[in-house]
């Protein structure tokens, strides 16, 4: 590989997350209603089975109000940010096993980023 090749696979390398993070808010909420919705609700102090999603963008996990989480996410301590909300919609149990989260991930990256736009508006 020429000196060149690697400064552009290495440019292309750095610009993925970046092009990952864009997410379109109006596909999440279509989204969010059909694999989120049953469990959670995006309306503040609503709590289902889990907890309301309301203002979870930049708060710190396991933080919802009169919520009860399992003990994982309770000593996660995690900032639910673009990236931390990316992992845990991939695959909740990998990024913190022990958790009472049912399900089981979403594999494709632009609807995770999709989710995370809407989940940004809330």
């Amino acid at each position: 590989m020429t000196y060149t090749q690697l400064l552009v696979a290495s440019a292309l390398l750095l610009a993925a997350p970046l092009t990952l993070a864009q997410g379109d808010a109006a596909q999440g909420q279509a989204l969010f209603s059909t694999q989120c919705g049953f469990c959670h609700s995006p309306e503040a102090g609503k709590n289902l089975m889990g907890p309301s999603l309301h203002g979870v963008f930049g708060r710190l996990s396991a933080q919802a109000p009169a919520f009860t989480y399992s003990a994982a996410l309770q000593g996660a301590r995690l900032q639910w940010n673009e990236a931390n909300l990316d992992k845990w919609l991939a695959s909740p149990a990998a990024l913190l096993p022990g958790n009472m989260m049912m399900f089981p991930g979403q594999a494709d990256a632009q609807s995770r980023q999709n989710l995370i736009a809407y989940l940004k508006t809330l």
